[in-house]
């Protein structure tokens, strides 16, 4: 008689696929995007500090952390990242991009999305994201959609009074 083991563990990690090292990837490419990102916010001004300061500093440590994740895991990069959750995977990064791109608009060439507001961005990318559990129906991400959408114009238009547009198209905010 054989001996099955029900080890859900992932497997030791070999090459470059260890947690450690690929958390380490992570940061060092955050830090990169940061740095990247704050590139033509001024460093200094002749008042003092300027805008891009606290972003580059936060860049650099992020990076830096990344560097020495990297260095420690040399010696022990841990358990392995197992397969990746592809399907799981790709509509939440969809319900972001879809976020970002129609907040505030965004020019693609010769086609310009228009700034639809929290109104109609919040409902695309929870119902775009909600599409990565399998057990999701349509009717309950529509209530939590419209729920969570409104907590979050609640919160962020009139309880923070930031100036995120609700609804341009209806409003004109």
């Amino acid at each position: 008689m054989q001996d099955v083991s029900t080890n859900n563990e992932p497997p030791a990690a070999n090459g470059w696929q260890g947690r450690e090292r690929i958390a380490g990837l992570v940061l060092v490419a955050l830090g990169g995007l940061g740095l990247w990102g704050g590139a033509d916010l001024p460093f200094m001004t002749s008042d003092g500090v300027g805008s891009g300061l606290m972003p580059r500093i936060l860049s650099l440590m992020i990076l830096g952390l990344g560097a020495l994740q990297i260095f420690l895991s040399l010696k022990d990069p841990g358990p392995s990242t197992g397969h990746w959750a592809i399907r799981e995977t790709i509509p939440v990064v969809l319900g972001v991009i879809l976020f970002a791109v129609t907040i505030r608009g965004y020019p693609l060439g010769p086609i310009a999305i228009p700034s639809l507001g929290m109104a109609v961005a919040c409902p695309l990318a929870i119902i775009a994201s909600g599409l990565a559990a399998r057990d999701s129906r349509l009717p309950e991400l529509l209530v939590f959609a419209v729920m969570l959408t409104a907590f979050c114009i609640g919160l962020f238009r009139y309880a923070l009074g930031l100036s995120v547009p609700v609804a341009p198209w209806l409003l004109g905010y």
